[in-house]
């Protein structure tokens, strides 16, 4: 009897959770069926059929799949920029995780004037948003560190970031590293300015995930004999799991949706500047479609690695 009295409340502890999670989101769920939901029924019909604008309004035509061919097999740049993106964000999505949990834990150590270094390096998170965006984008510093490709031809190499990477490149092959792995790390060198950029929310889920670790966790293990190393592997990255699972679902979104994206660049370009709505439309549905299935890839992947505490 009282087993069932202890797990009622529980139970009715869970539903009163619940319930504030569901008054939280209520805005956005509220604005999502009154404002986006009718513009996405619209922009799904614009994909299959034609659009005749007149001074009255505009009338439909249905052609099926047609601008969904169009945008696969006609378009002369929409499916290369859509691969090229992919392979981009394959490349820069491990190291902003890799980077964001090495700065989360390096803050998350005692130092003077911690909250300083915190708040700098969630500075590019503020000045990526709003009108300080467009502010920043007639920067010439800013468009300089953005231009910095640091891409090597056979008679000169660029300096990016103020590493030379032709001494970088150099040295990691005299140490007999394979040539992809060389590539990869010399185009991260090109991008850190970009990986950096990105980071500014990984760290701060990855700071509040360390600091609700008990230090009495860490203790238990050193008194065990586990160094730090072992401790990091053992404890600090299976506790933080689910915030690397979070941390790479919001890391693929946010490459997938940046204001520099190139596709949804192309995606306005196509509706605004060609007049082709119906076309811009079924590039928005494929490219929604190939986030999803990409979404669902990282999912299913990290699914293996998650490890959820129990708190019972």
């Amino acid at each position: 009897m009282k087993t069932k009295s202890k797990l009622k409340r529980k139970s009715s502890l869970t539903e009163k959770n619940g319930l504030y999670g569901w008054f939280f989101i209520a805005p956005f769920v509220i604005g999502l069926i009154l404002i986006y939901f009718p513009v996405i029924i619209n922009s799904f019909r614009f994909s299959l059929n034609d659009i005749t604008m007149s001074p009255e309004g505009y009338s439909l035509k249905y052609v099926g799949l047609k601008s969904y061919k169009y945008a696969l097999f006609t378009h002369a740049t929409f499916v290369r920029e859509t691969v090229s993106l992919i392979g981009e964000l394959l490349l820069q999505s491990p190291a902003i995780i890799i980077f964001s949990l090495f700065i989360s834990v390096l803050l998350n150590q005692k130092m003077p004037a911690r909250g300083l270094f915190r708040g700098i390096f969630f500075l590019p998170v503020i000045i990526a948003t709003g009108v300080v965006l467009k502010a920043d984008m007639s920067n010439a510093m800013l468009e300089s560190m953005n231009g910095s490709t640091g891409i090597e031809t056979n008679t000169t190499t660029t300096v990016a970031g103020g590493f030379d990477i032709s001494n970088i490149r150099a040295m990691l092959e005299n140490m007999y590293i394979s040539s992809g792995v060389v590539d990869y790390i010399v185009s991260l060198v090109n991008n850190i300015y970009s990986v950096l950029n990105y980071s500014g929310v990984q760290i701060i889920l990855f700071l509040s995930g360390l600091q609700s670790i008990s230090p009495s966790v860490y203790e238990s293990a050193k008194v065990e004999g586990a160094n730090g190393w072992e401790s990091f592997w053992k404890i600090t990255v299976p506790i933080l799991s689910p915030i690397i699972l979070v941390n790479t679902i919001y890391t693929v979104i946010d490459g997938f949706t940046r204001s520099d994206n190139p596709i949804m660049a192309l995606i306005d370009d196509v509706a605004y500047n060609k007049m082709n709505y119906s076309a811009s439309s079924a590039m928005a549905w494929l490219y929604l479609a190939m986030v999803v299935l990409i979404l669902g890839a990282v999912a299913l992947i990290s699914r293996r690695f998650t490890q959820y505490q129990d708190r019972d």
